[in-house]
């Protein structure tokens, strides 16, 4: 099911320089000695990833949670906007996270662990999607990217 949504987090940047500055800043924030799950723990691991509609200018985001242990799916949902930034090289969190938090947060699963389909400190600035995310959601995460930067 499809969900639409034009939400953007506070304050969010319009220009490449004020998405610079936001990233620059945001990126002493990453945590990255994060201790792991205990043992036994329960554990979902979340893929979130998008596509974008550039003829009506939307972006659709999709958030999968599966159980880690069985692999079974055990929630999904979806979440539908404008695009809230143009395309900057090194600056594609801020196209895609508006959508991937509202996917997230109208998950029925809590994420223990989010996979995005982009960089995370392997990034020219080190605070690439994955890294974003996890500072924004406090949640730990791992950027799985297509090509090396």
């Amino acid at each position: 099911m499809n969900h639409t949504s034009d939400e953007l987090p506070p304050d969010w940047p319009t220009t490449e320089q004020q998405a610079l500055a936001v990233q620059l800043e945001l990126r002493t924030r990453v945590v990255l000695d994060e201790p792991g799950p205990p043992p036994g723990a329960p554990l979902t691991a979340v893929g979130v990833d998008v596509a974008y509609d550039d003829e009506r200018d939307l972006v659709a985001a999709a958030a999968v949670a599966l159980d880690a242990r069985t692999l079974d799916v055990v929630a999904e949902a979806t979440a539908v906007g404008r695009v809230a930034f143009p395309y900057v090289p090194g600056l594609l969190a801020f196209r895609e996270i508006p959508a991937v938090l509202t996917a997230l947060r109208r998950l029925d699963a809590d994420p223990g662990l989010v996979v995005c389909d982009g960089y995370g400190r392997a990034h020219p600035r080190r605070f690439g999607l994955a890294a974003h995310l996890g500072v924004l959601t406090g949640l730990p995460t791992i950027g799985v990217a297509k090509n090396r930067s």
